[in-house]
This record gives C-alpha cells, structure tokens and sequence, in this order.
C-alpha cells in the first residue's frame, strides 16, 4: 500500500535534506553577519532612501520594511525576497518532473504503464509526497532560523516566521503544480523543466512592468510573484486570505487538468 508514495518518498528524501541544508548555509550565514549590520544598521537606512522606488518594486520589496535595525526585515530582503524563492522555484520544479517526465525520458514508462495499478493512484501518490517534500522544505528553511538566531544570541519573532513557512509554502505549491502541468504535457525533462522555467519568468517580468506602469497594473493579477511578498511575510508578519486563494486555486486547478492528461496521454511519447 501507498508503493508510489515512499518510492518517491525514497528517491527525493536526499534532495530535500541537500535543499533544507543549502537553506540553513545561507540562513547561518546572513544571521552571523546580522550583529554588525545593526551596528551599520543607520547607515544602511539612509542609504537605502537613495534607491528609486522603481528598484524595489521590480524586486518586489516594501522599502518601508527594509529596517536593518532587527533580524526579521533584515532577512526579508536578503533571504525572502530573492535567494529562497530560487531554491524553492528549482525544488518543485525537479519534484513535478519526477511524477511524469522522468519515466519517458529515462525509458522506464512502460514498466509503470504495465503495473496492474490505476494511473490514477500513481499521479495522485506521487502527487501527494511532492507536496509533503515542499511543506517539509517551507517550514524547515523558515523555522530553522530560530535556532541559528538563539545561537547568536539575537531577537526574534517566532509568529513571523511560521507566517513566512506557510505562505512559501502556498507559492511552493503553486509552482509545482504549475511545473506538474507542463511535466505531463511534454515528452523530455529539459522541455518541461525549460516550459516551467519560462513561464515563472514571464510572471516575474509582468509583475514587475505592471508595478511600473499604472495602465498594465492589472497584469499583476497573472503572476504569482504578485501575491507571495517576502517582506510582508517575514517583516510584517501578513499574508493576505486573497494570497492563499490565489495561489491554492492554482495549485488544485493546475494539478486537477494535469491529472485528467495524465490518465488520457500516451505514456510511450
């Protein structure tokens, strides 16, 4: 029972440690430094008053959240707002290849399509280890933070970061439903993990023209950078009910046609 499940669950546990392990070099490493930011921390304040408006917004960042004089505004703008998003971008994607693709291109698909199993309960086991990885990674690349901040003697907000490991999490979820899609509609690894990869860029770059330009502001409601905001996440402790709509509609949608081509598809091409 559930065989698909802890088969994946066997294959991708080392990717997840590596990836929860790459989160906490990073996290170890901004919060080490973060004592003698603060000692700068006026400084850099000023500083940042300097940059255009139009810089923050391409990076999707709140300038008012940006004060360097407490650890988590700090770590919203040099861990939330661009380093996780990356790792969490290239996990998923790698996760949701493994559910369809990964059998077609290394030639293993008509061992899996000659099981006596549904596809069905393939898809769906599969599926469900893919999320339960994502959930492990959000809440472990935020929650370890905790630790590494009362080793260092720092202050912190612990509300904050539960905040942050649920709506990563959502915008996780997102993404891989998004790469599950364009991973059983392909034939190669490399098509769908460069169709995933295009299209995650593409929202990013309307999010940003549409927060520059007042007349294509409403393209902002196309991309998923528009509702996962690292700087209201960690620095604020928000994360809007529209967010978690937005971003879980998606998600169950994307994963519900991805299925349905799944059970229909020619698993040989």
């Amino acid at each position: 029972m559930f065989a698909f499940f802890k088969s994946m669950l066997r294959d991708k546990y080392k990717s997840l440690i590596a990836y929860i392990l790459g989160s906490v070099v990073f996290l170890e490493m901004y919060i080490a430094l973060f004592p003698s930011i603060v000692e700068q921390s006026e400084e850099l304040n000023k500083m940042m008053t300097a940059f255009p408006p139009e810089f923050f917004k391409a990076f999707n960042i709140d300038p008012a959240s940006m004060t360097f004089g407490s650890l988590e505004p700090y770590l919203s703008s040099e861990y939330m707002s661009f380093l996780w998003p990356i790792l969490a971008i290239i996990f998923a994607i790698s996760l949701a290849n493994y559910i369809s693709v990964r059998e077609i291109d290394s030639g293993t698909v008509e061992v899996i399509a000659s099981l006596p199993v549904k596809r069905e309960r393939i898809f769906i086991e599969r599926y469900l280890t893919g999320a339960l990885l994502l959930l492990i990674f959000s809440f472990a690349s935020m929650l370890l933070a905790i630790p590494l901040a009362k080793m260092h003697g720092i202050d912190f907000l612990w509300q904050n970061y539960v905040t942050s490991a649920v709506g990563s999490f959502f915008l996780a979820w997102a993404v891989y439903s998004l790469a599950l899609l364009f991973s059983t509609l392909a034939s190669e690894k490399g098509k769908a993990t460069a169709l995933a990869s295009a299209t995650l860029l593409l929202m990013y770059v309307i999010n940003i023209v549409a927060s520059l330009k007042s007349e294509l502001s409403d393209l902002k409601y196309l991309s998923f950078f528009n509702y996962f905001n690292g700087s209201e996440l960690l620095a604020k402790n928000t994360f809007p009910e529209y967010s978690l709509l937005a971003l879980g509609g998606f998600a169950i949608i994307a994963s519900a046609v991805a299925l349905m081509w799944y059970r229909r598809r020619d698993l040989s091409v």
